[in-house]
C-alpha cells in the first residue's frame, strides 16, 4: 500500500477524494489534533497541508487560502499503545487494512509512537485556512 492509499481505509473515500485527484501523504501533513474518548472508544486526528484541493470548485475556492485542515475520526478502537509523545507535528502516520478489515494505525517520529486498531474511519470535518508557517 502506498502512502495515497490511505484513502481506501476510509468508510467514504470519496468524502477526501472529492478534494483530490491524489490524497496528501499524511506523513507530509502536520498533526496538529490528537484526541482520544474512552467513552466511546474512538480517536480523531487532525491534520494540516499546504497541498491544496486540486480537484474542481474547491481547487478555485482554495485560491483564497494557504492551507487545508482535515479530520479522521476512528470507532470501536482497542489495542491503544502510547510510547512517548514529541514535537514537531510532522509524523510518520500509517493507516492500513488489517487481517480481519480492522484498521491498524501507527503514528511515529523520534520519541513518539502510537498504535492502535479501529473498526472504522471517516472523514470527519475538514475546512481550507490561513495559516502563518514564519518561512
Amino acid at each position: 500500500m502506498n502512502e495515497s492509499d490511505w484513502a481506501s481505509c476510509l468508510d467514504d473515500p470519496q468524502g477526501i477524494r472529492r478534494f483530490y485527484s491524489q490524497v496528501p501523504d499524511l506523513s507530509k501533513c502536520d498533526l496538529f489534533y490528537f484526541l482520544t474518548d474512552e467513552r466511546g472508544s474512538g480517536v480523531t486526528l487532525g491534520f494540516e497541508t499546504s497541498c491544496m484541493p486540486q480537484r474542481g470548485d474547491y481547487a478555485s475556492e482554495s485560491r483564497e487560502f494557504n492551507s487545508f485542515e482535515f479530520y479522521l475520526a476512528f470507532l470501536n478502537v482497542r489495542a491503544f499503545t502510547v510510547e512517548g509523545w514529541s514535537g514537531p507535528a510532522r509524523k510518520s502516520v500509517t493507516l492500513a487494512p488489517g487481517v480481519a478489515e480492522e484498521i491498524q494505525v501507527t503514528i511515529e517520529a523520534p520519541g513518539t509512537f502510537v498504535g492502535f486498531e479501529a473498526d472504522s474511519v471517516s472523514l470527519a470535518k475538514s475546512r481550507f485556512a490561513l495559516v502563518s508557517r514564519g518561512d
